[in-house]
């Protein structure tokens, strides 16, 4: 049963992923409708569209993620598969601990951004394929891994900022 940790973790992940996904695309459909298409028809570069990104999806996520790991411990997706975050020696993350995990964690989800909007988006006529977006694929392969060979307990986020994840007992 090593790889159940494994799963738990990934799955809590998919739940936190889900439940932004569906909060922040639905607060974007709601701003476009609402606008008639702004602001999103006012974009005319990848770096308009990556600020908007950073605003309105990613500092929302790295919020979402630090507080609830430095406040509760846990994630909306850590508590329905009742797993927390601890410090390595059991104790509560800090603040610091918190933002350097989260950094770790969605650095493949940052990088992507970036590389699929800056300079041209990927959609626009003429934009070049861009190779980098290999990186941050190869990041999550090895994020995987590193929770495999860990039975579960720490990712490479964990390893960085000195946390684990386990079973929440209580």
């Amino acid at each position: 049963m090593q790889g159940v940790l494994t799963v738990k973790r990934l799955a809590a992940y998919t739940i936190d992923f889900l439940i932004l996904a569906t909060v922040l695309l639905g607060l974007q459909l709601l701003i476009s409708l609402v606008t008639g298409g702004w602001p999103f028809n006012q974009f005319r570069s990848g770096v308009q569209i990556e600020i908007w990104v950073l605003c309105t999806m990613s500092i929302p996520v790295w919020t979402y993620f630090i507080t609830h790991e430095f406040r509760k411990q846990k994630t909306i997706g850590k508590k329905m598969l009742k797993l927390r975050v601890t410090r390595s020696d059991g104790g509560r993350l800090t603040l610091w601990q918190a933002w350097l995990r989260t950094l770790i964690k969605l650095l493949p989800w940052e990088l992507t951004h970036i590389i699929v909007l800056v300079p041209v988006p990927w959609w626009e006529p003429g934009a070049e394929p861009n190779n980098f977006i290999y990186i941050p694929n190869a990041l999550i392969l090895i994020y995987i891994i590193c929770l495999y060979v860990t039975t579960g307990r720490k990712g490479p986020q964990d390893l960085i900022a000195a946390t684990l994840v386990k079973v929440d007992e209580t």
